[in-house]
């Protein structure tokens, strides 16, 4: 019986590891442009979000530090990509930035997320 109880145990932490496998794979963000707390010299000419997987993306803007927003123009509104650019429309005040995503993901899940970023002030 003391033999069989430890045997219980492990099958039973198995069959939870493999039920949770799944819900682990969500869409996540794997790199951005500029990367999350890059300090740049300048405003970057676009704005770059890569997943792990194709997504929707549905929301992409810029926020200033006093809460100011640049919504930029999404290509995957219409389709699905791993990869969204997105040109901004205009250089960007030196100063703390936050870039602000949001997509469905290839399992129909909501994902979203934030990078933030310093632009120097010019000399």
């Amino acid at each position: 019986m003391i033999a069989v109880f430890p045997t219980m145990i492990f099958g039973a932490l198995a069959a939870l590891l493999a039920l949770a496998a799944p819900a682990a794979a969500h869409s996540e963000l794997r790199r951005s442009v500029p990367a999350q707390n890059a300090v740049l010299d300048a405003s970057p000419p676009e704005i770059v979000v890569a997943f792990n997987e194709r997504v929707q993306v549905t929301t992409l803007r810029l926020v200033d530090a006093a809460g100011r927003q640049i919504r930029l123009p999404t290509a995957t509104l219409r389709a699905a990509a791993a990869v969204e650019r997105a040109v901004v429309p205009s250089a960007l005040a030196p100063g703390w930035w936050r870039l602000e995503w949001a997509a469905i993901s290839a399992d129909g899940h909501p994902i979203s997320g934030r990078v933030h970023f310093e632009i120097r002030s010019s000399p």
